[in-house]
């Protein structure tokens, strides 16, 4: 493999690391404050509305959580 490739290879790699770490901590942002809002009373239409993503996404992030708190009882 010639250098250039390398280093094209490196960056790009480097590149799409350095993405998907922020898309990971501001999915992990988003998921605690759906979850806050609908501790203090929200309601989870208005999220959805407010979010742009289905009720499902929401339900499947509360299920997720809860499974989460209940493991580490």
């Amino acid at each position: 493999m010639d250098k250039d490739r390398q280093q094209r290879l490196r960056r790009l790699a480097a590149a799409y690391k350095r993405r998907t770490e922020a898309a990971e901590a501001a999915h992990d942002e988003l998921v605690a404050e759906v979850l806050a809002a609908l501790d203090a009373g929200d309601k989870q239409a208005e999220i959805v509305q407010e979010i742009g993503f289905t009720r499902e996404w929401v339900r499947r992030k509360v299920v997720d959580a809860r499974k989460r708190a209940a493991s580490d009882l």
